[in-house]
């Protein structure tokens, strides 16, 4: 080979090393392009760079509401950015729940509701303007609330065993009051007759206020009602409190049974207050939420806090959280089913 031949070789040689260095560098910088475009889709940079919203399902002075505020104020502090409240009330949580549902799944709209209205919702497959296990992502638990079951004082009642003694002694007359109808409350009466074979008079009431009126007047044997609401009744010795509704019992109340334990096995009320998104949320924003919020209820004074208003603190994970929406929905959805309860 002369020298023209090699310097012509060299020369392609390294052209061939120049070409496949570009090439590698251009492979890389798309590879870069799609991953920084992938992770912006995953999470905006800096989130969040501005106010939240937080619809809360139900109207100023709910237990919703107290407690949504709270956390909501807590929350904002923690991620830097205003947390903004605003009531969204009507159709048992369901006219705040479609608004979420709507929204952009960006981590700026957020709901506070009791999540019971989402199983029941489920359960009862309602025609509504959004499906919950599709368009809603569950991001955190704040905790149940504590119901109570109440009886009038003047009845020869101490405990829920006394309870079913006396409906069964007393068929078709013992008036039992909930608000609403769809309710977790009614469906937990439901469950009374159903599971306990109890004949009992269902008396459906708007809001706990009215329900409390007459139930004071003994117009209604029984009542369900949170343990924030019910507690100056109890404590006044105006009602009777003989069971919690919770599938366990309270750490609120440890020394109450829960209904299911001995007299009506199978038979709770699954209720509490959580944190919900749109649907297709982002998983660092739901990691990052959750993160946050089970940080806020296991601070020491917020989580005395929360026990006193009935709302035991219990963290839980996005992927527990909907675990439990939805296998507490199909014994609901059974029982709607099996007794043909028509709900509205």
């Amino acid at each position: 080979m002369n020298i023209r031949q090699k310097r012509a070789c060299a020369r392609s040689r390294s052209g061939g090393r120049a070409a496949a260095g570009l090439i590698s560098l251009l492979s890389l910088f798309a590879s870069q392009l799609l991953l920084g475009h992938g992770a912006a889709a995953a999470e905006p940079p800096g989130w969040p760079t501005r106010p939240i919203t937080m619809l809360i399902s139900y109207p100023p002075g709910a237990i919703t509401d107290t407690v949504g505020r709270r956390v909501g104020d807590r929350l904002g502090a923690a991620l830097g950015v205003p947390v903004i409240i605003e009531n969204r009330a009507g159709g048992g949580g369901n006219v705040a729940a479609a608004a979420v549902a709507r929204a952009r799944p960006d981590g700026y709209t957020l709901l506070f509701t009791s999540y019971g209205t989402l199983i029941i919702a489920s359960a009862a497959n309602l025609r509504l303007d959004f499906n919950p296990q599709r368009d809603l992502t569950p991001v955190a638990v704040v905790g149940p609330m504590t119901v109570v079951m109440l009886v009038r004082p003047d009845l020869p009642i101490r405990t829920i065993q006394d309870f079913v003694t006396y409906a069964r002694a007393n068929p078709g007359k013992v008036n039992f009051a909930s608000i609403g109808i769809g309710s977790s409350y009614h469906l937990l009466i439901e469950q009374l007759i159903s599971l306990g074979k109890l004949d009992l008079v269902h008396v459906p009431y708007r809001g706990g206020a009215a329900t409390m009126v007459d139930f004071l007047a003994g117009r209604v044997d029984a009542m369900l009602a949170t343990w924030l609401f019910a507690k100056p009744y109890v404590t006044d010795k105006r009602a009777r409190a003989i069971a919690v509704t919770n599938a366990e019992r309270s750490p609120v109340l440890p020394d109450l049974p829960a209904v299911g334990e001995q007299a009506v096995p199978g038979a709770r009320l699954v209720d509490g207050l959580g944190i919900i998104a749109p649907g297709k949320l982002p998983a660092p924003i739901l990691a990052r939420l959750n993160a946050e919020v089970r940080r806020i209820i296991e601070q020491p004074d917020m989580h005395a806090w929360l026990t006193g208003e009935g709302v035991p603190p219990t963290p839980m994970s996005p992927e527990a959280f909907a675990a439990m929406l939805r296998t507490e929905a199909e014994p609901l959805g059974r029982l709607i089913r099996e007794n043909k309860i028509r709900l509205e």
